[in-house]
């Protein structure tokens, strides 16, 4: 019976390579991360994001952030100045863009090479990351608690 290459490379002598197998795309390993915001993270990275790139944003305070689920995710920001309410959309590519620039600004690493996708899992923003998969995961919604 031969050896295996987990075997061989525990064995490893100095100066000796042993050759590494090349394996087939479905046998690679995989990667998901899920990063979870919170309403205020979401509500500082869409301000950021605006100030950044001098987008317009209404005075005032913000009073609600609700989500929206229809081929994508968009949110929606109930921004309240002196009585009045100002509601601003941000479409699903811009607080997409919005939540990396606030990974970025805050020293969490980022895979370049991968795929990211945009979902709201129990009522949270959440920024889902792959690699190595064939095409981005997908999520299943089994149940709402």
């Amino acid at each position: 019976m031969g050896l295996g290459y987990l075997q061989l490379a525990a064995t490893r002598r100095p100066g000796v390579e042993f050759p590494r197998p090349s394996l087939p795309e479905r046998e690679r390993m995989k990667e998901l991360r899920c990063i979870v915001f919170t309403d205020r993270e979401v509500v500082s990275a869409i301000t950021e994001r605006r100030r950044k790139l001098n987008d317009a944003f209404p005075d005032g305070d913000v009073t609600s952030l609700e989500y929206t689920i229809n081929r994508g995710v968009s949110a929606r920001l109930s921004v309240t100045l002196n009585g009045a309410a100002n509601d601003v959309t941000i479409p699903e590519q811009e607080l997409q863009a919005a939540l990396v620039g606030y990974c970025m600004s805050r020293n969490v690493p980022l895979p370049v090479v991968a795929d990211k996708a945009l979902y709201v899992i129990k009522g949270r923003a959440t920024l889902m990351i792959t690699m190595n998969f064939k095409k981005p995961a997908r999520l299943v919604v089994l149940g709402v608690e």
